[in-house]
């Protein structure tokens, strides 16, 4: 009811085997093995074998230098990662690879711009390929669904998680009846499917969902805070960036010291008994009091950095090691 567009789902427990049906039911669709992604899609051989040619092609989605040590060399030059918005390089990959399959994010730091999500669903069309939208991540955090349906493009199929199940073990891959009755065509299962609990929270939590209008409430609290991280960098003089959905929003710093600040930051906040970092996921369950809270905290320890630029040694101030750095993405 919620994705009128798709006729069937399946469902499973992490966004990683999600991800990994799909490509199974798409590939067996197509006919071909070759995908080309934008974005982050999870562990399996399928994503890894990216870097099997070179360890820099998910530089910019997961890791600088990530071995694929374990996947097949047999898999190398099956998957092509592409750049979010540049539609010239998405059209080159399919000219050149014999490409099946398109499985993107539909946007995560950078908004699609001169209508690139459009031209992608045009150019698959024209292409006879199948576009896959992982909104594993996005799904309900702007619409009750996933940010295809606030740009009114459709995939072919679509990958949601984390969300659906407010916490609890639940995926669902979703998609056309012509594609996705191809995974009655090959082997897929597992043992923990039959279990109960995600599903029926899954269930409930659409329910609450859709009543509280949830994807509304943090999506407004996320800019709110966005706006706070703003005016507190300038307060002292600092410079940052922002990124990222406003329901999932974080910031870094423009600065040699970026981790170290990050660290630095989860370093202090915990001496409040307070868990966070420079990345938040927000959720209806975050009150007033507890924003204002966090954003007290911030101040200080942003006034502790700001010192550091000054001179201050940050190194003298950790008490534990650096912090490594997150996934990036390119979209």
């Amino acid at each position: 009811k919620i994705h009128p567009w798709a006729q069937m789902a399946k469902f499973a427990r992490t966004g990683g085997e999600a991800n990994s049906i799909a490509i199974r039911i798409a590939r067996a669709a197509s006919g071909k093995d070759n995908i080309a992604i934008c974005g982050y899609h999870g562990w399996s051989d399928w994503y890894l074998s990216a870097n099997l040619k070179t360890n820099k092609n998910l530089k910019d989605h997961l890791f600088d230098g990530l071995d694929p040590k374990g996947v097949p060399q047999k898999l190398k030059n099956t998957v092509f990662p592409f750049s979010y918005n540049n539609l010239e390089e998405l059209k080159k990959i399919i000219k050149t690879k014999n490409i099946g399959i398109v499985k993107m994010e539909v946007y995560r730091n950078f908004l699609p711009e001169n209508n690139f999500l459009e031209k992608v669903r045009e150019l698959t069309k024209k292409n006879n390929i199948i576009l896959i939208f992982d909104e594993c991540t996005s799904g309900f955090r702007a619409s009750d669904g996933g940010l295809h349906k606030i740009y009114k493009v459709y995939p072919d199929m679509a990958i949601f998680g984390k969300a659906l199940g407010n916490g609890y073990a639940i995926t669902a891959v979703i998609g056309k009846k012509e594609i996705m009755k191809y995974a009655e065509q090959t082997f897929i299962s597992s043992t923990f499917w039959t279990e109960r609990i995600g599903p029926t929270a899954a269930l409930k939590t659409l329910e609450v969902m859709k009543k509280m209008k949830s994807w509304n409430i943090i999506e407004s609290l996320g800019l709110e805070i966005q706006t706070s991280w703003k005016k507190i960098a300038k307060k002292y003089n600092l410079d940052i960036n922002i990124s990222g959905l406003p329901a999932i929003s974080s910031f870094n710093f423009n600065s040699n010291n970026n981790l170290k600040y990050k660290t630095l930051i989860t370093q202090e906040f915990l001496k409040k008994k307070i868990l966070a970092s420079n990345l938040l996921f927000l959720s209806t369950a975050h009150k007033k009091e507890n924003i204002d809270l966090y954003l007290y905290n911030l101040d200080k320890i942003f006034s502790l950095i700001s010192k550091c630029e000054d001179g201050l040694n940050i190194d003298k101030l950790l008490k534990t090691r650096i912090c490594q750095k997150g996934f990036k993405r390119i979209n």
